[in-house]
């Protein structure tokens, strides 16, 4: 058997997202153990997306620990970004006593170009690219600004910005303040705007409308059966 270990999206503590439940319900239950990782899924709301992704790590560190069988790491949303970047620390020989099989991430706000379960939909996460050096498997819908974004739309910059957004306390707006200002003095923003994204620079209002209201980062990954995809290039693939 295999144990998965699935990272809920932004919100969503202890699941309930409908998207990690509908993955985790299409992998073979004779193959599979599957259990949510509980986790704050915050951003901004009471606490930042930095601490609540910090004790998502450590909670997800101490599952793979935990589990008796060899693990496959899962997530969706802030949850995907979560497990990909432990995979990646994994890989990178940071948690020897640790060891993972593979990797499912749905709507991850790191997925790099080109990778994707199914029709690749172009562009790439929010936050930029990250690959986990183990067997991973993407899901990314069409228009979701969260995984499938051009180069050169500004939303970039509203990843780069709000990692420690908060309004929970006057304490917390001049921490977020602060943090904004040092990315943009170290040069650490994504530089969407460069000349050769050009084409790229409009179309931030019809992005965002797909986030809000035309569930590119939800419903779409139901109704046009990612979830689906991604399981069954998991159970087709991983040995």
């Amino acid at each position: 058997m295999i144990d998965v270990l699935m990272m809920p999206g932004t919100f969503c503590p202890h699941g309930g997202d409908n998207i990690s439940e509908e993955f985790l319900r299409d992998l073979d239950p004779a193959r599979f153990t599957t259990r949510i990782v509980d986790y704050p899924a915050e951003y901004g709301s009471p606490g930042t997306y930095a601490d609540s992704r910090a004790a998502g790590r450590e909670a997800l560190l101490g599952a793979i620990g935990a589990s008796p069988n060899p693990v496959l790491l899962g997530g969706y949303s802030q949850g995907a970004q979560i497990a990909g970047d432990v995979a990646a620390e994994i890989s990178a020989g940071r948690h020897p006593e640790l060891e993972v099989r593979g990797v499912a991430l749905i709507a991850d706000p790191s997925r790099p170009h080109g990778r994707c379960a199914g029709a690749d939909p172009g562009g790439w996460g929010i936050s930029g690219e990250r690959d986990t050096g183990i067997p991973t498997w993407w899901a990314a819908a069409p228009g979701d600004p969260i995984t499938a974004l051009p180069a050169g739309n500004p939303l970039r910059s509203l990843a780069d910005m709000t990692e420690f957004y908060s309004l929970s306390s006057p304490e917390a707006v001049a921490h977020w303040a602060q943090t904004m200002l040092d990315t943009a003095l170290s040069r650490s923003m994504q530089p969407w705007w460069t000349l050769d994204h050009w084409q790229d620079w409009g179309g931030a209002a019809a992005w965002m409308k797909g986030y809000l209201t035309d569930g590119r980062h939800t419903t779409a990954y139901l109704a046009e059966g990612h979830c689906k995809a991604l399981a069954d290039a998991v159970n087709q693939e991983l040995s």
